[in-house]
């Protein structure tokens, strides 16, 4: 994360580079804006000459010619009106997706670490929603702010023009309000902070709790469930309250300041008038102006106050775009595969928490071996086939692929040549065929349906009533798990990695669906170097050889049928009593 906190004028340095993309459709929005300011300022007068020419003059012909120039003003503020809103409704919608395609493009770079601990609801939050609240800042944060000033400004000069008195009035008690306003939008920012977070984590529960609705069920937990939903409620509420309640305050205060100014003001009109030092015309116009005025100061300050809550959200998003990326990664060169043989030097590596998960970690698996690797959760199987990929960079030591060093060679090219099946396939709510290509999005049908085949799943998908364009759902929701593991098998075969990494991939598979699967394997498998990370004896003793880590290292290393045998580490890991349970699993 970036540290540094943004107040009002951070938040617009930080969003003025998205304003500069659309520079030409600011200014004439802002053009049309500062127009319809100044007929705002202009009609007034109008209307008080009119009035002054019936009642001291009796010229009708006057009368009727600035009656007309009225009419045509008000026609044109209309008119305006609707040229700005178009501006407005392009720019609503361009500038929040330059806004959204940073934050989406930031978040496929992101380092896999650090995203780690990002809320998926907070993530989908700050994409849809606050992308928006920065539009809103701009325009009615930035430019009707800036645009309210102004007006504030020639109205109070003409008051000054009509009576020094009214104008010094006005001068004197306008500072009040943003006084107020400034006093308020501190706390009202903190808490707009604090609603912010509840909201993100809230939205994440929310998400968790529909994807595991029958879960829950299943459990009994609907009650627990129920009172937690009840209990993010509650902390919205009292957050949400607060900040209400120093809004209205505020606003209460500045319309009382409104009021007081407002009865000086006609009285003072009164006396005026009766002195005859200003006609029934100008009064009208100090009237419309104070109205005006009264308007400007409530936005504003209005204005003000809500600017402090986006400040809040833009501040999310600045975060989010400074959280640290791939970038990291200084390779270049292309990694180059043609055996397969990997090396782990001295590998040492920690989580940001400072926990250590490797320490002087050495492993060689040969080119085109079927290699095992096993232990205890959290001893660092996982982590060092993230390291592989790229996902984690070591902190000591090195990773050696055919002799090349994987931090001297590009991301995309490793990720190219290593491919990965996890327990939890990724699947879009798409096609079978949209699914697949995610391995190589140019590949023809006929490739598609050849890797279906090799995956063991054609006579499946050719079966359906759409064939390999069939939709499969949200998460392949109509597949089953054996079914799932076959796609991404498929994937593999079109992606046509040197090196596969299968981490857990069937873990959650029944025995018979297992089988299948390691069937399947067979052919995917050969002529490739392949890591299999797995809990599951009947995985590992499918192996030439298999490691057992622990405290971040390699303790045993040996073939898993020797061990099985032997090893009484291997037999704890896998609970192995008989030898003979070998032969069964």
């Amino acid at each position: 994360m970036s540290g540094r906190k943004l107040g009002y004028f951070g938040a617009i340095k930080f969003l003025s580079k998205y304003m500069a993309q659309y520079k030409g459709n600011f200014i004439r929005f802002y053009i049309g804006f500062f127009f319809s300011m100044i007929l705002t300022v202009v009609m007034p007068i109008l209307f008080g000459v009119m009035i002054d020419e019936i009642v001291y003059h009796q010229n009708i012909e006057s009368f009727l010619r600035i009656s007309l120039v009225f009419v045509i003003m008000s026609v044109f503020s209309c008119i305006l009106f609707f040229l700005i809103y178009a501006q407005h409704q392009y720019l609503m919608t361009m500038y929040c997706l330059s806004i959204q395609r940073d934050v989406f493009r930031h978040l496929q770079k992101s380092s896999p670490e650090h995203l780690s601990d990002a809320k998926s609801g907070d993530i989908i939050t700050l994409i849809q929603q606050y992308c928006r609240e920065c539009m809103y800042f701009v325009i009615r944060n930035i430019i009707h702010l800036a645009n309210g000033i102004l007006e504030m400004v020639i109205i109070t000069v003409f008051l000054f023009i009509i009576s020094p008195q009214i104008g010094l009035l006005v001068l004197i008690a306008a500072p009040v309000s943003v006084f107020v306003s400034a006093r308020f939008g501190k706390k009202i920012r903190e808490y707009s902070n604090e609603q912010r977070e509840i909201y993100g984590v809230y939205v994440s529960f929310v998400y968790e709790v529909f994807t595991a609705i029958r879960d829950i069920r299943l459990l009994g937990a609907r009650q627990k469930v129920g009172r937690d939903v009840v209990g993010w409620h509650r902390q919205m509420f009292r957050v949400g309250n607060k900040s209400k309640v120093s809004t209205i305050a505020a606003q209460n205060i500045i319309s009382f300041t409104n009021l007081a100014l407002q009865l000086s003001i006609f009285t003072l009109a009164a006396w005026l008038v009766g002195r005859n030092e200003i006609t029934i015309g100008l009064l009208t116009v100090v009237l419309a102006y104070f109205a005006s005025l009264t308007r400007l100061v409530e936005r504003l300050s209005g204005s003000y106050l809500d600017a402090q809550n986006r400040v809040g959200f833009i501040q999310r998003i600045y975060d989010f775009l400074h959280m640290p990326t791939e970038d990291y990664w200084q390779g270049k060169n292309e990694l180059v595969i043609t055996n397969g043989e990997i090396e782990f030097r001295d590998v040492n590596f920690a989580y940001k928490d400072g926990r250590d998960v490797l320490r002087g970690f050495n492993l060689h698996i040969n080119a085109g071996e079927r290699f095992a690797m096993c232990g205890k959760s959290g001893c660092g199987k996982t982590t060092l086939a993230y390291m592989l990929i790229g996902f984690y960079k070591a902190g000591a030591g090195e990773i050696f692929i055919d002799g090349q060093s994987l931090m001297d060679c590009s991301l995309l090219s490793i990720r190219k040549n290593i491919g990965m099946v996890s327990q939890d396939v990724l699947l879009f709510d798409g096609s079978i065929k949209d699914n697949v290509l995610l391995g190589k999005p140019k590949a023809s049908d006929e490739e598609v349906c050849k890797v279906l085949m090799q995956a063991g799943i054609w006579e499946y998908v050719k079966a359906l009533p759409n064939g390999i364009d069939t939709i499969i759902g949200t998460g392949g929701t109509m597949l089953s798990g054996g079914q799932k593991q076959r796609i991404a098998i498929a994937r593999i075969y079109l992606k046509d990695p040197k090196i596969i990494i299968f981490d857990e991939a069937t873990s959650a598979l029944d025995d018979e669906t297992e089988a299948n699967i390691h069937d399947a394997w067979e052919a995917v498998l050969a002529g490739r170097t392949s890591i299999i990370i797995a809990h599951r004896q009947s995985s590992v003793m499918l192996c030439g050889r298999a490691a057992i880590v622990e405290g971040g290292r390699v303790v045993e290393l040996g073939n898993p049928q020797d061990m099985a045998k032997n090893n009484s580490r291997f037999k704890e890991l896998f609970a192995v009593k008989e030898v003979g349970q070998c032969s069964q699993n």
